[in-house]
């Protein structure tokens, strides 16, 4: 599993890429986001690139990840900006995690499994998740299917399609999510 490291302080944020994702990304908008976080926030950042094969075992990947940060850091908290098949890992898997208390998960391809979607959701004891699916995003339709709870919220992104086309600026703010109130 590829992870880049940008060392800062106590906080750590993952970002998992979408599937077969490089860590820099498209218009290097991850890189954008990690370099913004530990800029702005100190934090710790540990970007993944989520692996063709992450479906062969889901829970492992996102469990690899989490144990990639423990091996450079002893984290106060972490943060999951999950984006794609990330963001489905970031749902699915973070409620394994207390030490996780924020996710913000960006087109997650909601009809993959719904099942383990909403059990991640349901699950989810941390302080907040949010789901941003784009309005010209084919997850769009199954956005209404992710339960309610206090400290889960979903949102639409007008305009914005899977791939946040011509949006980068927007798919990086979105990590200021992580953080807000």
């Amino acid at each position: 599993m590829q992870v880049d490291f940008y060392r800062g302080g106590a906080e750590a944020v993952l970002i998992f890429t979408g599937l077969g994702g490089n860590t820099v990304g498209y218009d290097s908008k991850y890189a954008m986001i990690a370099e913004k976080l530990n800029k702005e926030r100190n934090a710790s950042i540990f970007v993944v690139a989520t692996p063709e094969d992450c479906w062969d075992n889901p829970a492992a990947v996102f469990e690899n990840a989490v144990n990639c940060v423990y091996s450079q850091i002893n984290p106060q908290k972490i943060y999951v900006f999950g984006n794609s098949a990330g963001a489905n890992l970031a749902i699915c898997y973070s409620y394994l995690f207390p030490e996780i208390k924020r996710v913000v998960a960006v087109n997650p391809v909601l009809n993959l499994n719904i099942d383990r979607t909403k059990n991640g959701v349901l699950n989810f004891n941390g302080e907040k998740m949010l789901i941003a699916v784009g309005e010209r995003d084919s997850s769009r339709p199954f956005l209404p299917l992710v339960p309610k709870k206090f400290n889960v919220r979903t949102t639409t992104v007008v305009g914005a399609d899977h791939f946040f086309t011509n949006m980068t600026d927007i798919f990086v703010q979105l990590s200021d999510q992580l953080f807000t109130e």
